[in-house]
């Protein structure tokens, strides 16, 4: 994590592109060999703790109970991940990626990348579960993955946007207004959808 953290530090003061892994290295007071012992790559620096927050939701998600509604098991998993932040640890850290991802277009390019394969990771995840509950036939049912992926796109959506319209309220509040956003368009479909 002091990696991490050093090469945040020093990516929102001199710029992504002009900090060097000798840089970090440096700051950090290891090695370059040390450094990429850890690392294979700055980005890998910057989105490390994303890939394991989207494990950490994709293991939540295959943790709930056989037959839950999927739109039920993504809050479930999303409340799962709330429990676990330290709020004003996650609230300094998502100002700072937000910062850093804003000052550079590759990183914005390979952020997308990651939220496209996250949306992709989490939908399939929810198929299993859904193909676990219908039995055999459900493996080729085309229609379910459709409206999976289109489920899971839609609930990142909304918390996305009461994240970015609520960025200044504690993360507890910000809870409550996206917990109520996810009721008001739960899909009513059951389902596939968000019955209860």
């Amino acid at each position: 994590m002091r990696i991490s953290e050093i090469a945040e530090r020093l990516f929102l003061a001199r710029g992504y592109d002009e900090t060097t892994v000798e840089d970090i290295a440096n700051e950090a007071g290891i090695s370059e060999r040390t450094f990429f012992r850890y690392f294979a790559t700055k980005d890998e620096v910057l989105f490390g703790r994303f890939e394991t927050e989207l494990q950490g939701l994709v293991e939540a998600i295959r943790a709930r109970p056989a037959g839950e509604a999927p739109w039920t098991s993504l809050q479930h998993a999303l409340d799962a991940t709330f429990d676990e932040l330290d709020e004003r640890a996650a609230e300094e850290r998502a100002t700072l990626f937000r910062q850093i991802i804003d000052s550079s277009p590759h990183l914005l390019a390979g952020h997308l990348a990651r939220i496209e394969l996250f949306q992709r990771t989490l939908a399939d995840a929810l198929l299993e579960r859904w193909q676990a509950d219908h039995g055999d036939d459900a493996a080729s049912e085309p229609d379910a993955r459709l409206v999976l992926r289109a489920l899971v796109s839609g609930f990142l959506a909304v918390v996305n946007e009461v994240t970015l319209s609520s960025e200044d309220q504690p993360i507890a509040v910000r809870r409550t207004i996206i917990a109520a956003a996810l009721d008001a368009v739960r899909p009513a479909q059951a389902d596939l959808g968000g019955a209860r």
